[in-house]
């Protein structure tokens, strides 16, 4: 009977240390990874990174630099953005991009590569760190975030100036009792010239300034008017020359003037038959404003000499009536009245 016992307690403690052991085991087995997931987590890790490089160390104030920035990812990963690729435009939104082309697409059964080439333009001196772009996919295991390691760059940098020993002290020439009567002299002499100069100016702007009269203007408009290739074209340079004319010897805007603008106030100015030749002859050359394109100017030249002998008539006339008025004023202050009564009538003003 106790042989029994010892053999029932034996097979129990045996079974107890079984269990234990099975139970390590488990524990073991649970928590140690396998090796080959362990493995693939590590490659997955070292395919999953943002890379950022640049052209130079350094570079001046608006010099260009190229950066180059790399997205890596393993396959079968979900890049969450909006299009579901990588964009380094947000990132770099507070930079001076002057090229941004689209990425370079590397893609792999066991990688995927998004490599894009910025370029940049330095706008301020000092150290100056490129953005960090982010890139976050979603795995099996959740989503993830890495972000570049930081590039510094330095804007202007340039050599410290020499040190240069301090100038020394410029010569002067010692100051001469007769350098106070020289100045005198110099101011003097200077002064005789600026005025010999202004006055030639103003001799050279007098000889140059020619007072025109409306005739002489007219002759000059005349020749224009006849020497013009077209017949349509001579009777408009006419047609204005004779108001130009005639508006600077009466007093009125003549070129802003249309014919019967101009009639009207050369009424009771002019005799009866000036006055009638003058309305003829502006009245036929409004009229050559239909006439066809190819108008030739042989047809316009009757009318180009009557209006050269019109204004040689009136001038003769005004430059007759002015000598009479200098030879006889008091005959003169009458005639004027009676022209200013005329021309009030003929208007329908009040003298």
């Amino acid at each position: 009977m106790r042989k029994y016992r010892m053999s029932r307690i034996s097979r129990f403690a045996w079974s107890l240390v079984f269990c234990l052991l099975s139970w390590t085991s488990i524990g073991f087995a649970a928590e140690v990874p396998k090796s080959g997931d362990s493995e693939k987590k590590e490659a997955d890790n070292k395919k999953f990174a943002v890379d950022v490089s640049a052209s130079a160390n350094s570079v001046n104030v608006g010099g260009s630099l190229t950066v180059t920035v790399t997205y890596r990812w393993p396959a079968g990963w979900a890049v969450v953005a909006p299009l579901g690729e990588p964009d380094p435009a947000k990132d770099f939104a507070d930079c001076f991009v002057t090229n941004l082309p689209p990425p370079q697409k590397q893609s792999s059964g066991q990688e995927e590569r998004r490599v894009y080439t910025l370029t940049l333009s330095a706008v301020r001196d000092g150290v100056w760190e490129l953005p960090r772009p982010t890139l976050t996919v979603q795995t099996p295991e959740g989503s993830r975030s890495t972000v570049a390691a930081a590039v510094l760059i330095q804007v202007g940098a340039e050599d410290q100036p020499a040190q240069l020993p301090p100038p020394r002290k410029a010569w002067t020439r010692a100051v001469s009792p007769l350098d106070d009567q020289r100045a005198w002299w110099a101011l003097a002499v200077v002064a005789v010239a600026l005025a010999g100069l202004v006055a030639m100016v103003m001799l050279r702007r007098r000889q140059q300034k020619v007072i025109r009269t409306p005739w002489e203007q007219f002759y000059d408009d005349w020749q224009s008017a006849a020497s013009a290739a077209d017949g349509k074209e001579a009777g408009a340079r006419l047609s204005i020359a004779l108001r130009r004319c005639l508006g600077s010897v009466f007093r009125f805007d003549g070129p802003a003037s249309t014919t019967r603008e101009t009639i009207m106030h050369l009424r009771g100015q002019l005799r009866d038959d000036e006055h009638r030749d003058l309305v003829r002859l502006l009245e036929s050359l409004d009229a050559l404003r239909w006439a066809a394109d190819d108008l030739p100017t042989s047809a316009v030249r009757p009318m180009v000499e009557l209006g050269r002998n019109w204004s040689t008539a009136l001038k003769q006339r005004l430059a007759a009536e002015e000598a009479a008025r200098l030879a006889n004023p008091e005959a003169a202050k009458t005639a004027a009245q009676t022209t200013a009564k005329t021309t009030a009538a003929a208007n329908g003003e009040r003298p």
